[in-house]
């Protein structure tokens, strides 16, 4: 599946509007000034809100933040500059320009100065690959001397990002660009940062025939498919997957929220609060929305947005998804960046597998044996779906799948499914306009006979990230700071002996007698 939002369905929920008035336009030029620091009557001078910019390598960055509000001549300067530790690095003689991740920040002036209402501040980068993942943050205040020193400061963070997928019969791209395949059966850690991370299930197919060689590893193996998928968006926890029970069910997948079914799908999508609270009042984390033709669309609150689509699969009554995630600053696992020298992503604990071996069965190794292992839910992070009782990640692991060198990729008990001719194949995929997806739908198609592998195709095609630039927040997390809960400073047990006074004073004017005259 993918999770995806198509844009007509963007436009209709009140989401996407809700994004445009509160944050920033996509990066096209000509970005509203939301992003600037206002002045006003009373602001808080301490941080109030973050502005995420999300900077993708190979386009370079170009952005003014300026200011408004302000009645007079305004003073600029740093009130923070931090980041990773040995990310970010400052002029030391004047503060004048600063690097943080890729990000160089220009200062209108000395940061002592006074400088006029119309100077703006000017981030400018040109992030590459080796800045993948990398970011740093810049607080910046103005000071309004006219205004009797009023003052905001607002802190910006960049944000060098990338995507990840895996479509069809897994066919996974990486954050930095490399496309492999991965047929696998089990459960996998797809893609990880610090507050968000991604996991699939892979589950085994039973062809009649054995595939050729992927391009890039090589290697003819027999194919799997995405069956369900989890994610974490800060301290919540999603799935989407079939009947816990096993049971084929053509209605539709289950989405769960840290565990709990959803059976009613709210308009405006399902808000993911800190702490999993239902409290309206507590920080939104992400944000769950359903889009046309059966997708969804999970969100956090830096922009990251995961998308899947889901077919049913009526020959073989199981469900099928494609996956992609846009965005992310995540760069762990199997979607993950390559380690340096590596012919795949690192391994958890950041080390290389070197080049890609000569011998086929070294590759067969490295990639599902060594690779595949090291990045198994429960290894390194523990699983994130549901599961029926008696169940566990152990119930979908198939360790040996795919066979190396197979002579066949029937399995038992399970009909195969019919391949199908490559012209029949290139024509269901010739809508799909990338090359490289286009080649992946052929093969799917060819192998599975299973046309519907075009739509999932055609539908992820059709979904238009948000893209670089400064992010839409979710709606709820501005700078309106979430009021506290009322305290009641009266516990209730004060109230006992204050009721008792009140009723022995009704006791004794009740019982006084009445003074003659």
């Amino acid at each position: 599946m993918i999770f995806k939002i198509p844009p007509v369905r963007r436009s209709s929920s009140g989401r996407t509007k809700g994004l445009a008035l509160s944050m920033m336009l996509v990066a096209t030029g000509a970005h509203a000034a939301v992003q600037d620091i206002t002045v006003g009557p009373n602001p808080p001078c301490g941080p109030n809100v973050d502005y995420s910019y999300a900077a993708r390598p190979g386009l370079p960055v170009n952005e003014t933040i300026g200011q408004s509000g302000a009645t007079g001549n305004v003073q600029w300067e740093f009130a923070l500059f931090e980041g990773v530790p040995g990310m970010c690095v400052q002029d030391g003689a004047n503060q004048k320009l600063a690097h943080c991740g890729g990000l160089d920040v220009t200062l209108p002036n000395e940061p002592n100065q006074t400088v006029s209402n119309m100077a703006k501040v000017t981030l400018t980068a040109n992030p590459t690959n080796s800045d993948l993942n990398k970011e740093g943050y810049l607080t910046l205040r103005v000071t309004d001397s006219a205004a009797g020193n009023a003052c905001a400061t607002r802190r910006y963070r960049l944000r060098v990002i990338s995507g990840g997928s895996g479509w069809g019969d897994p066919h996974m791209t990486t954050i930095d660009g490399v496309h492999y395949d991965f047929q696998s059966a089990g459960e996998f850690v797809a893609l990880r940062g610090e507050k968000f991370e991604v996991q699939t299930r892979q589950r085994p197919v039973s062809t009649t025939t054995v595939p050729g060689p992927s391009q890039y590893t090589g290697l003819g193996v027999c194919v799997s498919l995405y069956s369900a998928v989890a994610a974490r968006i800060g301290s919540n926890k999603v799935t989407l997957q079939p009947n816990l029970n096993g049971q084929p069910d053509p209605s539709g997948l289950q989405l769960r929220v840290n565990g709990n079914l959803v059976t009613t799908f709210p308009e405006g999508g399902i808000p993911l609060r800190a702490n999993r609270s239902t409290d309206p009042r507590a920080a939104l984390e992400g944000r769950v929305v359903r889009g046309e033709g059966g997708t969804y669309e999970f969100d956090d609150v830096d922009g990251t947005q995961l998308v899947a689509t889901p077919q049913y699969w009526n020959a073989h009554q199981t469900w099928y998804m494609n996956l992609d995630v846009y965005q992310t600053s995540a760069g762990q696992g199997i979607w993950g960046k390559l380690a340096g020298g590596s012919w795949l992503p690192a391994l958890p604990d950041g080390t290389s597998l070197g080049v890609m071996p000569q011998p086929l069965d070294q590759r067969y190794q490295d990639l599902y044996v060594k690779f595949a292992d090291a990045w198994r839910v429960d290894k390194t992070s523990p699983s994130l779906f549901d599961y029926a009782p008696g169940t566990s990640t152990a119930t979908f692991t198939t360790t040996d799948w795919p066979r190396f060198n197979a002579q066949s990729c029937l399995i038992q008990n399970e009909p195969p499914a019919q391949p199908t001719t490559p012209q029949i194949a290139a024509q269901a995929c010739s809508a799909i306009a990338n090359p490289a997806a286009k080649a992946d739908c052929t093969f799917d198609v060819m192998v599975t006979g299973e046309t519907g592998f075009a739509q999932t195709y055609a539908t992820s095609q059709a979904f238009r990230p948000n893209g670089p630039g400064f992010q839409p927040v979710l709606p709820g997390t501005g700078s309106t700071p979430v009021p506290p809960k009322p305290v009641n400073k009266w516990p209730w047990w004060w109230w006992i002996p204050i009721l008792i006074v009140v009723l022995i004073v009704i006791a004794v004017l009740i019982t006084r007698k009445p003074t003659t005259a």
